[in-house]
C-alpha cells in the first residue's frame, strides 16, 4: 500500500506539474525618438521652427535618379522643417547614396547606416548631389538654395549626434546640423523686364542648427 501511494503521489504531482502554463513575454517593441527643432539667424532675423508649434514637424524626403539593374541609382536625403498651415520652410539635403535598383527600390540599410557618418562634414553641392544643400521658402513663397559655387569664406557645414533608430514605421538616421551659408534666388521682377536680366538676389543664414532625422 506504500508503494502504491507513492507512485499515486508522483503521477499527481506531474499531472498538476504538466499544466502549469508557462507566461510568454513578447519582445520589446522598437522605437524612434523623433524630435525636431530648428534656429538660425535667416537674414537678419532669428528664426525658429518647433516640432508641434503652429503645426511644424520634421518631414524627410528623398530625390531618386533611377538607372537600369547593375547601374548606379542615386538617392539624395533631405530633411525638412515646414508646417501646413504656415508658408515659411526649410530643408537640408545630403547625398548621394549610389545602389543598385535591380536588388532595391532604396538603398539598403546597409548603405543608409554609414553613409551620413561618413559625410559629417560635406561640401556645398547643387541639388545635394555630391555633399550639402540647402532650401528656404520665404513667407512669399519664393524658393531659395544654396549654391556650391558660392565664395562665401565663413561657409560652414557639420553633422554630430548622427545615429540610427528604427521602429515599426522605418528607419531613421538622427543629427544635429549646423551650418552658416548665403542663400540665393532669382528675382522674379527681373525676369518682367524687356529683355529679361536674370539678377539673383541673396541673403545669408546664419548660425542655424538644425537637429532632426532623415528617414530611409
Amino acid at each position: 500500500m506504500i508503494k502504491k501511494g507513492f507512485i499515486a503521489l508522483i503521477g499527481f504531482g506531474f499531472v498538476l506539474t504538466s499544466c502549469i502554463k508557462h507566461e510568454v513575454i513578447p519582445a520589446p517593441t522598437p522605437t524612434a525618438d523623433l524630435d525636431a527643432h530648428f534656429t538660425g539667424v535667416i537674414n537678419n532675423t532669428l528664426t525658429e521652427y518647433t516640432q508641434n508649434v503652429l503645426g511644424y514637424e520634421n518631414t524627410s524626403y528623398k530625390v531618386k535618379v533611377i538607372q537600369p539593374p547593375g547601374g548606379n541609382s542615386t538617392a539624395v536625403y533631405y530633411a525638412e522643417m515646414q508646417s501646413p498651415s504656415q508658408t515659411q520652410s526649410i530643408a537640408i539635403g545630403l547625398g548621394s547614396i549610389n545602389f543598385d535598383s535591380g536588388v532595391a527600390s532604396d538603398p539598403p540599410l546597409a548603405l543608409f547606416e554609414p553613409f551620413f557618418p561618413a559625410n559629417d562634414n560635406p561640401n556645398y553641392s547643387n541639388d545635394g548631389n555630391t555633399g550639402f544643400e540647402v532650401v528656404y521658402q520665404d513667407a512669399t513663397n519664393r524658393q531659395w538654395k544654396s549654391n556650391e559655387l558660392s565664395n562665401y569664406a565663413g561657409a560652414t557645414t557639420s553633422f554630430t549626434g548622427i545615429v540610427v533608430e528604427s521602429d515599426a514605421t522605418g528607419d531613421y538616421s538622427k543629427f544635429i546640423c549646423t551650418f552658416d551659408c548665403y542663400m540665393y534666388s532669382i528675382n522674379p521682377d527681373s525676369l518682367a523686364l524687356m529683355p529679361p536680366v536674370a539678377h539673383i538676389d541673396s541673403f545669408l543664414i546664419e548660425d542655424a542648427v538644425y537637429s532632426g532625422w532623415f528617414q530611409r
